[in-house]
Parts: structure tokens; sequence; C-alpha cells
């Protein structure tokens, strides 16, 4: 099901016009105004609220709603702390207004103002403003007070942005009647939007629909989410200007070109045979960049004959997040008008090797040793770490089917649920690993930035050479182990064996998103989808 359908606009006139079911508007907290403490510090002399400045926009507002506003303000003691909410109710009888619900919410401080902190808050406000079921119609005012910086700016709209989609948002499986009925939103500031403003707004408009294109696929329920589904999601994306997709089903194929990801398959080889899923956007003429994604996509882990505790193999459904976001990114190309990348000479592929890992006579065995595309040999020590099994022969066969057909990449970027370890590291967080070459390229770093542009939670780990000492096997028939003799860097030692399946020289950044893909209530975040929409667009600016 997705979001529904939005239209956006723009509007610079004052407040109390807007003609909307709904007003949204982000405040900050004022200079002086301590939001953390002076609410509860009750022997404080600081102000323990906003007062609405007179020659803001707010204060037209709350005078024709006759101090309605303010009101408010110190009823709920509000001073703008980031995430904090205010609801105010229009009565019908009074015209001053023609939205009959306000919603103020709160930024914070300057230094709260990053995309990552404006997401979470907004997404409060969106959610507040968008509670009732008659909502279809929201005016959203970006920033109140006073013009805001460039930065913030462009981070307050990302936010909106993000946010109103994610609040709107509902899986396949949910009930057509609980869906909202928001179609058009407009979007208020002091002045005209820049050019700029209105292509960002288009780029988060396709992200957000990207997100919500991964997540429907995260939260389908394991009894109806196969690899055909994975194949049916990336055959959707060929209605795309510029987009082709290419599926190997042949389990003779993968067996004999991919022997690690079809050791993780044997278990339902029979009732759901593996895909190799190739999705690509390719400049026609010369290509500058090759940017190669590469997803986890392992639709349900069981854990193997090393079964996983019951309590762990629930959420387990959204072992495929790393395929979802992968095409994803594909999505967003394409709804940006697929040729996008191909002006600019950048190649982006998307490569999935999907199966579940499940239990039968065929399954996969401990202590079982079989080769693997790049030709290590790998001994599986455990049957839970399935998911490095598949990405070793993903990143190998996508750095050879490539450079095969001439476009070798200049970076592979793995996005994978693949270890516990990594959420104990990082927390909520994406974990960054890159091997030597992505890190002197520049591209770890390039990275990096797309995150805090994008707003999504990221911390880099370091790959020591001693992780990948780490991974070797003490057997004489084994080059490398799929499980870490170091359990205090387990996620290291993971980004290290599926970096053992580049080849020499080769650039590759591992995403570790196991700590961050789900919600509390177990619904997917959708984490890394922006990451990767903004690490591409930024090689198409470059």
């Amino acid at each position: 099901m997705g979001c529904p359908t939005l239209t956006f606009d723009w509007t610079s006139s004052p407040l109390e016009t807007l003609a909307a079911d709904a007003l949204l508007i982000a405040v900050k907290t004022p200079p002086g105004l301590d939001a953390s403490n002076s609410v509860h510090d009750k022997n404080s002399k600081a102000p323990k609220w906003m007062t609405i400045d007179p020659a803001s926009s707010l204060a037209t507002l709350d005078a024709a709603l006759k101090g309605l506003v303010q009101q408010a303000i110190e009823e709920e003691r509000f001073t703008g702390a980031k995430g904090s909410t205010v609801i105010i109710r229009v009565a019908a009888s009074d015209a001053a207004s023609a939205c009959k619900r306000i919603v103020l919410v709160g930024v914070g401080t300057p230094k709260q103002h990053h995309a990552r902190e404006l997401k979470k808050s907004l997404l409060k406000g969106a959610s507040a403003a968008l509670s009732p079921d008659w909502v279809s119609s929201l005016a959203v005012c970006l920033c109140v007070q006073d013009s805001c910086c460039a930065q913030l700016s462009e981070n307050l709209l990302r936010a909106v942005v993000d946010g109103i989609y994610a609040a709107t948002y509902q899986s396949m499986e949910a009930k057509a009647d609980n869906a909202s009925k928001l179609a058009s939103v407009l979007l208020h500031q002091g002045q005209a939007p820049s050019a700029q403003q209105q292509a960002d707004l288009k780029v988060l408009q396709a992200s957000a629909l990207a997100k919500a294109f991964a997540k429907d696929y995260v939260n389908h329920p394991s009894n109806l989410k196969s690899t055909q589904t994975m194949v049916d999601a990336a055959n959707s994306l060929s209605a795309y200007c510029g987009v082709e997709v290419a599926v190997e089903v042949n389990p003779e194929w993968i067996a004999q070109h991919m022997p690690c990801f079809y050791t993780v398959a044997l278990g339902s080889v029979q009732s759901d045979p593996p895909k190799w899923i190739r999705v690509t956007v390719k400049p026609e003429g010369e290509i500058k960049t090759h940017i190669a994604l590469v997803g986890k996509t392992v639709v349900f882990d069981t854990g193997g004959y090393q079964v996983k505790p019951d309590n762990y193999m629930c959420t387990m459904k959204g072992d495929m997040t790393g395929g979802a976001v992968t095409l994803g990114a594909i999505k967003a190309l394409g709804e940006l008008g697929g040729k996008l990348a191909l002006k600019q000479g950048v190649m982006v592929s998307a490569y999935l090797a999907a199966t579940p890992n499940k239990i039968d006579s065929l399954a996969m065995l401990p202590d079982s040793i079989v080769n693997t595309t790049c030709g290590k040999k790998v001994e599986i020590r455990h049957t839970d770490a399935e998911g490095r099994l598949t990405l070793i022969d993903a990143v190998a066969m996508a750095a050879k089917e490539s450079t095969e057909k001439g476009v070798t990449p200049d970076v592979i970027v793995t996005t994978a649920t693949l270890t516990g370890s990594a959420s104990r590291a990082v927390g909520e967080c994406i974990a960054v690993m890159a091997n030597q070459e992505a890190i002197e390229g520049g591209w770890a770093e390039k990275l990096l930035n797309a995150a805090k542009k994008a707003g999504d939670p990221a911390q880099a780990l370091d790959v020591w050479e001693s992780d990948f000492d780490d991974i070797k096997s003490k057997l004489d028939g084994a080059d490398i182990i799929n499980t870490s003799q170091n359990k205090n860097r387990g996620a290291q030692s993971a980004a290290a064996f599926v970096m053992s399946g580049a080849p020499a020289g080769q650039a590759l950044i591992h995403l570790d998103i196991a700590g961050a893909d789900m919600t509390g209530d177990e619904k997917a975040t959708g984490i890394a989808q922006d990451t990767l929409i903004e690490f591409v667009l930024s090689a198409l600016r470059a």
C-alpha cells in the first residue's frame, strides 16, 4: 500500500489565510530559553515557556486567533524543545483561520538542527497533525520565528517530507479503510522557493517513495514472501526509463557459479529455489563511474540447523532489508526520470542473492567446507552466519560480471542485517566499515557524508588486519571461517569475511544495519535507504 499520492505546493501567504485542514508549525527554541531545565527547575527565574516574537508570522496568527496560540504555549509549558508538540483545536465558529487543527512542533536549539534530529521531531509533529482521519490537506510552516539559514532550511524540508510520508505510510497488508486521506501539502516560508529547493523537493519525494517501497517488502509477512517476491519487486522497476533487470533462476547455474550462496539455499532449493537478481541503470554513452550496490536478501532466516531461539526468529522476515533498500535506490533514480544518472555517465547496479535460510534434509551442516565464487574455501562453523555466505559470492559475482562487460565497479556497497555485534557496537545506527581501497579512494568519507546529509544515524568502525586474521580457518582444507573467533569484534570480522569476496584492489564499503532495521514494535524503518540514495546522487553531482 505504501503512502498516499501527495501533491506539494509552496506559499508565502500569511499563516492565518492558509486553507488546509491542519497546520503544522516548526518552532525553534528561542535564545536564552533553556528548553531542557527551565520547566523542571521551580527555583529558576528563567522563562518557563516560549513567548511569541511579536515580529514573527506566528504573532500575526496568534492575533487573528485572539491569543489562542500563546495561551496554549503557556498551558503546555512549551519551550520549542525538540520533539515536543502542542495541539491547538480551532473552533468551527472562529473564521479567523481556515485550519481546524494547529500543531506546534519543537525543533530545539541550533546544535539539534541537523537532519537526524529534525527527522525525529518532524515525524512526531506530522503524526500529531495527521492523527484525525478527516485531515486531507496539510499546511506546513517550515520556520516561523525568522528567516532560516540555508542549511537549516534544507534540513527542515528533508525532515518535513520524510515525516509526512512516514506518518502516512501503511503496509501492503493494511486495511484500506485505515489509509490516510491526506492528498495535498502546502509548504510555507517567508519567500518564494528557490530553484534548489524545488529540485530538492523532487529528490526528497523520490526518496520517500523508495523508502516506502522497501518497507513494503520488509514488512511483507513471512508466509507470503519468497524469492519470487523479490524478483517481482525488481521487475517492477523495469517500467522506469533506463532500468534493466536480469534474473538467474536456474539452481544448477547458481550451484556451479555461486556455490557458497547455493549452500545457504540448500534447505529450500526444492520449495523456494534461489534467485540471482541484477538491476542496472546504465548510461548509453561513456561510463565515468560505476556504483555497485549489493543487498543481503535472505527472505527468512531460521538459523538453519543451529536454529535461532524463538524470540530471535521473530522479525526474520526482515532479513532481506539490505536487498529491499538496494532496489529502493534504483526506484528513486527511476522516480527522478530514469535518465538522470545516464546524463552524468554514472552506472548504478543492484545485486541480490535471494534465498531463505531454512531447514530440511538437504540443508547445510556445520563443519562443512564449501567453495566460493572468488575461489576461497569456507569452513562453515555456524549455519546462522548465513548472510555473509550469500554476500561473499554476491560481491565476487557482481565484480566478475561487471568486469567481463568492461564496467568494473569503482566501489561496491554491501548493505545487510548481518550481526548482533553491530547493534551492540553502535546501537540503533548503521555500522559503516570500509576496506583500505574505499578509504584511500575517498568513498568511505563520501558515504558517511551522505548519511549525515540524509539524516541517517551512522558510525564508522575500523576493519583491521587482525579481523582478517580472525576469520582464517585452522583446517588445512579451508581458507576462511564464517564465524568470529574474537567475539568482541563480530561486526568487523563479518565485514572482513564479506570483503574477502572482492577482487584485489576493489573498493568496498559494508553497511551493517542489524541494529536499526526494525522499530520496537517490529515495523520496518527503511534504514540506510536515504543514505544509499544520497550517496548515488552525490556521484551524479560530482
